[in-house]
């Protein structure tokens, strides 16, 4: 019979050297680093990081973890600490046993409902002969629970961060603020790390002190940056992120938002020599765009109270490239369904925009490197305020309908 182990996290000291941040409040805190009991074989996998919550939705919610070695693995969950129900990661009919990274989505789940779930992997050693598989011990994670999204929730809040490159003690600092307390979800909005090209530079640049604070508990909405689709790891963002429905776009719906998620792509020219012909962005914009129109006139966003939109490059606030490309294959959809606030990041300096006749019809935020954007949600207004690391409001507005 396998033997569980369950894990903890461990902590190791870290000191924050960011250039320019000598005289910000940042306060030096243990990196994480994953342990578990000790044990006498060498067969049981140890769990690396994780788990994070992704893809919330009112009916579902996505696991991932990883693993320091091939396992097949599952979630178990259920209500009151039952673990009656289980979810195995799975493709094509095939159960996956080559996989240290595990995405499991459970479905079938009730609207804003607290659930209890722990992740199971079993160490796959291999084929003996046809027919005959070496098995390793299991690790049984400790429980942890997560709460679905709820439509029907009148009021709540989120935090928002974008460009901190791998800033991971300051993202940790900022998880600790008031800020990001009482929120239902985050959104990171790109450029959380810088090219990507090292397998580890994911886990150090934000995704453990993103468990360590929260997203055992609370998922995070992922917008992909400019610096997230460069590097060689970048086409493997999936296996860390996953994908709604194969796409790094999507929506989804919480109180009386409906939320779109956009995918900007890269900051230049398709063809600028800096990209090796190696990227489609322009397609790929085009391709949103379609989608985008269908997304605001679907029966969810017309319903809303509210539409936000979240993307990474803004589609105004410089007379760029960048800022010109967005705005030409988003804003025409946007302009005429209407939109009521549009999050981004991108240019790292704080900038308010709002409606102005002629131009854009929604209020534009451009978030700062070193600042968490909040929205608290009520069934009339959108109360947004910017925080500084220091705890310095920067900004603060509602909109009201």
């Amino acid at each position: 019979m396998s033997r569980s182990y369950l894990f903890a996290l461990g902590l190791t000291g870290l000191i924050l050297t960011t250039p320019g941040m000598a005289n910000r409040k940042v306060v030096a805190r243990p990196a994480v680093q994953q342990t578990v009991a000790a044990r006498t074989d060498s067969t049981a996998p140890v769990i690396t990081h994780g788990p994070y919550l992704q893809l919330p939705s009112a009916t579902s919610m996505t696991i991932v973890w990883h693993t320091d070695r091939k396992c097949v693995s599952r979630v178990e969950f259920g209500l009151d600490n039952r673990f009656d129900r289980q979810e195995i990661s799975s493709r094509h009919g095939l159960v996956d046993n080559d996989r240290a990274n595990h995405i499991i989505r459970l479905t079938g789940l009730e609207p804003g409902t607290t659930y209890q779930y722990r992740v199971v992997s079993r160490a796959f050693l291999g084929y003996e002969r046809q027919h005959i598989v070496a098995w390793g011990d299991s690790i049984i994670s400790d429980p942890f629970e997560f709460t679905t999204l709820d439509p029907g929730k009148d009021r709540f809040s989120f935090s928002m961060v974008s460009d901190l490159h791998e800033r991971a003690e300051e993202l940790a600092t900022m998880i600790e603020s008031e800020a990001w307390q009482d929120i239902d979800f985050a959104i990171y909005n790109g450029d959380m790390i810088d090219d990507f090209m090292r397998s580890d530079q994911i886990f150090t640049g934000f995704l453990d002190a993103s468990v360590h604070g929260y997203a055992t508990g609370k998922p995070f909405i992922f917008a992909r940056g400019n610096h997230e689709v460069r590097g060689r790891f970048a086409r493997s963002i999936p296996d860390f992120i996953p994908l709604q429905d194969g796409r790094a776009y999507y929506s989804f719906d919480h109180g009386p938002v409906h939320f779109i998620v956009l995918d900007s792509g890269e900051d230049k020219e398709d063809g600028h020599r800096y990209y090796n012909s190696l990227v489609d962005f322009t397609r790929y914009r085009e391709e949103q765009a379609r989608w985008l129109t269908e997304d605001l006139q679907s029966e969810t966003a017309l319903r809303a109270r509210f539409r936000i939109v979240i993307s990474h490059i803004p589609p105004r606030g410089a007379d760029r490239y960048w800022a010109q490309s967005v705005r030409e294959h988003f804003e025409p959809p946007i302009r005429e369904a209407g939109v009521d606030l549009w999050l981004s990041g991108h240019t790292h300096n704080l900038m308010r925009i709002d409606p102005t006749e002629g131009e854009n019809n929604y209020h534009l935020l451009i978030g700062p490197t070193h600042a968490v954007t909040r929205v608290d949600v009520s069934p009339d207004e959108l109360r947004v305020t910017v925080t500084d690391i220091d705890g310095v409001r920067l900004e603060a507005f509602t909109i009201r309908r």
